[in-house]
């Protein structure tokens, strides 16, 4: 496989969900609007965040590495 083409496959890879978005889209409305509180506020850690939703059975990693890289903008949603 040339560069170009590992690049290509790499770009498109970039706009699938990461696992904050695909837990967000499964929330109830409410439930949604309040894990996005909560990923705007700065003063709820990523760890919190991440151990909460795996306690709840989401498929998340819960040292929040996860969780901050969507908030940093590095997941493969952004």
């Amino acid at each position: 496989m040339s560069l170009l083409d590992e690049i290509s496959a790499a770009s498109k890879m970039r706009n699938r969900t990461c696992i904050v978005v695909d837990i967000l889209d499964e929330l109830a409305a409410e439930d949604a609007r309040e894990l996005q509180v909560a990923l705007d506020d700065r003063a709820m850690t990523h760890t919190a965040i991440a151990r909460v939703l795996a306690a709840r059975g989401y498929p998340i990693n819960p040292s929040g590495k996860q969780v901050a890289a969507h908030r940093r903008g590095t997941c493969s949603c952004r």
